[in-house]
């Protein structure tokens, strides 16, 4: 039956008037015509056949909520759930007046009526297509003749235009109402077709209404039914017993399985006897009316027992069923409420293999039976927690037209028939909005609930949330199926499967399953697909697929939260902040934090430590199976750029009269660079980022495209410089080389002149002085070339304290020589640097006076801030030379001072330089520089200073020996 879209039962409203008579304010007040509120498809008004522009959003919301109960008060409480489910405002009952007012200038103000703490539709009830709908099913299941209700229900399903409540925004109210709206509607045209086929005959008509009707919902089992019946008086067998396999794909896809009266249709349908002996598919009971909620609950006589099998392989978890069995066994029961358990996880995690464990161990306990509940909330809206409640229901006895169509009163007669019983219920893959409502209400029963979300405003006496398995429980589940002999033979490609399983416990059985029903694979062939394939779809098995679980999760999500959760393909690691997460969705940082604590919500994320947040290995894969290259392109544009920014500008705040050479231009419209206001923020902000900034770099250069080769190389030689001020990454020569071994090299060459610069002071803090002249020669080179005059007295700068390090004074002095009286191109700043390096060149010369004189010229020049580099610089130089001058207390004072500037800047590799700077101060003056250097090594190991923690050795030694 194809939905068409108009419709004759309207209301006439004239000017002043009300429905049932009454004012209801100044004539001119409300407009005039016949209104249409049209729920069973988009959610739209019409006024005399013409669309009424209902804003799209809240409003809509408000209207449908009301326009579902005609005539009921609806509490402002519920409706603030309704249009805010996540993040309420600041005044939820002013902001829901805002939407009721935009409702009341469309359709007048007796539209929408205040009422107590609530508001209700003042409309009769016929002006909603729902109530239409719902008066000609009635009509028709009483009429006494076929051809009368056949066009009654004709006549209904014209209301039908497509899935109901569709277009609502937020969409709580459609995932909660829609299945049973749609039920409805699937019901009647059931019941059309029956009478169709019974009347007139299988025709292709008919057989092409059923097909679009059992494509369009396959999990329809009574569709399918007829549809099968309908081929086979065709003579169509072979088609028929097609749809039913393809029926059972449907519902396993669901978790279901086919029903008996399916199952006794294919049987007969085997034997050749489908069309001799009626069925309940074909002979379908009459109804006098459309089904509402029963009045009393139905005795079952027998007890339940829907369990699934128990776990065949279970594995670990032993401290979480001794907490679950624990509380749902022992002790007094809760007052008011039966005993709740509570097992959350990310999807893949065991949850439901868990909870089917602890209920087979206490399954005695519960003697009138045991349900079971596939809620699904994470699927297609037409398979939730409605069609499982529906079947909970059934097993309790109701059906027929005793089965209410409304969610809430399904729910609501569930509780009753579950009371003075003693019940083990299991509630799977549960929605925290839904769970609460399906709770028995007496204490001798007891409530497993699975769920993603860790549901903490559900009352519960235990719970427990499961991450993944370590290696050695992934192991144990992966040999109890496939044994361990298997195992033994092939341990390194046991281990490589295991590694791409990554701990979760779906992928291990999953793997385990694939490997027992091909027991002539080698382990290492099955390693080698999960490694070198598509591992997501190498993940399945049976019924079971890891991405069948990762889509049901995701397709959760709102549009504009799935759109941005596929922006995550943008990182090339699998953690991000608020902050970063900000410039790849383009939006602020408060929108960002709200949207990763929605991914965390229903564990598509953790949080991490410092606010940042992680995903799994396989969380991962789907994420880059679902992007939009282009989209996450144009993303990864944007953070390069900004993250370009940022660091410059922390180059800057780091000194502020330096020039910044070889920066490539960044992104157009990409977002600005952040800003910083001393060193320690720049810390605090480098230093969680620093493995994103290398990454993104790398795979950048490795893809090749200009000019993100140049904004990634122009940010790894900038990290380089700001990392080794900041962060005391004075020793890591790899993000430099980075740069130099890339295939595709920076278009810019004072890029490449940059990254050689960075190695040049690398390889020097390692004591690889010659390495570090010839990569210093490098630089020069490519600087000189570029007319660089600036870029090549930094070098000479360099080249003149490497000669220092090397004990080559005069080769220091007579290198400078072409920097301290430059004033044309080198800042008062870096002269003065200049002066003090040469400084320490006629201090090594033993040339004092000179010295001093450098020192003093240095600062007439510039004089450093009390807290900076070149404070430090200044302080270390001053060492040298009361060192060359015999000066013991001005040389240890420098020392101090200079220990205490590395401290204020936050450096560790400044301080523990200090340090041993002090120790080798005091053994040059005969005195024991011991603590000293055991404090040097101390700070140098703790921080992973290599090479300056083995000089702290070599002087510690020297100090207990006495040299």
């Amino acid at each position: 039956m194809t939905p068409t879209p108009d419709l004759d039962a309207r209301l006439d409203l004239g000017p002043g008037e009300r429905p049932g008579g009454g004012s209801v304010g100044r004539p001119g007040d409300e407009p005039a015509g016949r209104l249409d509120v049209r729920l069973l498809g988009v959610v739209e008004v019409r006024r005399d056949g013409v669309p009424v522009p209902i804003p799209s959003g809240r409003p809509a919301v408000v209207l449908a909520a009301l326009a579902l109960r005609p005539g009921a008060v609806v509490s402002q409480a519920t409706l603030t759930r309704l249009l805010w489910p996540v993040d309420q405002p600041e005044h939820p009952r002013a902001a829901l007046q805002t939407h009721v007012a935009r409702l009341r200038a469309l359709l007048g103000r007796a539209a929408v009526e205040s009422a107590g703490e609530g508001y209700r539709l003042g409309l009769p009830p016929d002006v909603v297509d729902v109530a239409r709908f719902r008066a000609l099913f009635t009509a028709a299941r009483a009429a006494d003749e076929p051809a009368h209700e056949l066009a009654l229900l004709d006549e209904a399903l014209e209301l039908w235009r497509g899935n109901p409540l569709a277009g609502l925004w937020p969409d709580t109210l459609a995932r909660q109402t829609a299945p049973s709206l749609l039920d409805e509607v699937l019901t009647a045209a059931e019941r059309a077709h029956e009478i169709r086929r019974t009347l007139h005959g299988p025709d292709d008509g008919l057989v092409r209404e059923l097909r679009e009707l059992v494509a369009a919902h396959p999990h329809r089992e009574r569709a399918a039914g007829q549809l099968m019946l309908a081929l086979t008086a065709q003579g169509r067998q072979g088609d028929a017993l097609a749809v039913f396999h393809d029926t059972v794909r449907a519902l396993r896809a669901l978790g279901r399985r086919p029903g008996t009266e399916l199952a006794d249709l294919h049987g007969r349908l085997l034997a050749g006897t489908a069309e001799a002996v009626p069925s309940a598919i074909d002979q379908p009971e009459r109804r006098s009316a459309l089904p509402a909620p029963a009045a009393t609950p139905v005795a079952v006589t027998q007890a339940p027992a829907q369990l699934p099998a128990r776990p065949p392989s279970f594995v670990g978890r032993a401290d979480e069923v001794a907490a679950l069995t624990t509380a749902l066994r022992d002790g007094p029961p809760p007052d008011g409420r039966c005993r709740t358990v509570v097992v959350s996880g990310p999807g893949g995690t065991g949850k439901t293999t868990l909870a089917l464990r602890v209920a087979h161990e206490l399954r005695d306990r519960y003697p009138d039976g045991q349900l079971f509940a596939d809620l699904r909330t994470s699927t297609d809206a037409s398979a939730l927690g409605t069609d499982a409640l529906a079947a909970l229901l059934r097993t309790l006895g109701v059906g027929g037209s005793d089965l209410p169509p409304c969610p809430h009163e399904r729910a609501e007669l569930f509780r009753q028939l579950c009371a003075g019983r003693r019940l083990l219920v299991l509630l799977d893959d549960a929605d925290p909005e839904t769970v609460a409502t399906l709770l028995p209400p007496d204490p001798g029963s007891a409530v497993i609930v699975t769920s993603r979300r860790r549901l903490p405003t559900l009352p519960a006496d235990a719970r427990v949330d499961l991450g993944m398995f370590s290696e050695s429980e992934a192991r144990r589940l992966l040999g109890s199926v496939v044994g361990p002999d298997r195992l033994a033979a092939e341990p390194e490609a046991t281990a490589a499967v295991l590694e791409r399983c990554a701990g979760s416990p779906l992928a291990v059985r999953i793997a385990a399953g694939r490997l027992a029903t091909r027991p002539a694979w080698p382990i290492g062939h099955f390693a080698g697909r999960l490694r070198d394939g598509d591992r997501l779809g190498e993940l399945r098995a049976g019924g079971l697929a890891v991405r069948t679980m990762l889509d049901a999760t995701y397709l959760s999500l709102q549009p504009v939260q799935a759109q941005r959760y596929r922006l995550l393909a943008a990182l090339p690691g699998t953690a991000v902040d608020p902050e970063t997460a900000a410039v790849v969705w383009d939006v602020d940082v408060a929108e960002a934090r709200r949207l990763l604590d929605r991914l965390a919500d229903i564990r598509l994320v953790e949080p991490l430590d410092a606010g940042a947040y992680g995903w799994h290995d396989l969380v991962d894969d789907h994420v880059r199976a679902v992007a939009d290259p282009v989209s996450a392109a144009e993303a990864r544009r944007r953070l390069l750029g900004h993250l370009l920014l940022s660091l410059r500008n922390a180059r800057l705040t780091l000194r502020p009269g330096d020039r910044v050479p070889g920066l490539p231009e960044p992104p157009r419209d990409c977002p600005g660079g952040r800003p910083f206001a001393d060193r320690c923020e720049i810390h605090a902000w480098l230093h969680p980022r620093r493995t994103l900034l290398v990454s993104l770099a790398r795979a950048e250069l490795a893809r090749g495209e200009y000019p993100a080769v140049d904004h990634a190389a122009g940010m790894l030689v900038l990290l380089d410089a700001v990392a080794r001020e900041c962060c005391d990454s004075g020793d890591d020569e790899e993000t430099a080389r980075t740069v130099l071994r890339a295939a595709a090299q920076p278009s810019d060459p004072a890029i490449t002149a940059a990254a050689w610069t960075n190695l040049t002071l690398v390889l020097a803090a390692q004591h690889r002085l010659d390495e570090a002249l010839e990569a210093a020669g490098r630089a020069i080179g490519l600087r000189r070339e570029l007319g660089d005059r600036y870029g090549e007295l930094i070098m000479f700068e360099n080249q003149a304290c490497i000669h220092v390090e090397a004990g080559r004074y005069q080769d220091a002095v007579d290198v400078i020589e072409a920097c301290v009286d430059d004033r044309e191109f080198l800042s008062p700043q870096v002269r003065a640097r200049c002066l003090r390096t040469r400084a320490r060149g006629h201090a090594g010369l033993g040339r004092v006076a000179d010295a001093r004189a450098d020192l003093a010229a240095a600062n007439a020049v510039e004089t450093p801030q009390p807290v900076s580099y070149d404070a430090h610089y200044e302080a270390v130089v001053a060492v040298a030379v009361h060192r060359a001058a015999g000066e013991r207390e001005p040389a240890l004072r420098s020392c101090r001072h200079a220990v205490e500037v590395a401290e204020a800047l936050g450096s560790t590799w400044m301080r523990a330089l200090s340090l041993l700077d002090t120790a080798r101060t005091l053994r040059h003056f005969g005195a024991d520089g011991s603590e000293a250097a055991a404090d040097a090594v101390a700070v140098a190991a703790e921080n992973r200073h290599v090479r300056l923690a083995a000089e702290a050795r070599a002087e510690l030694a020297l100090s207990a020996g006495g040299r």
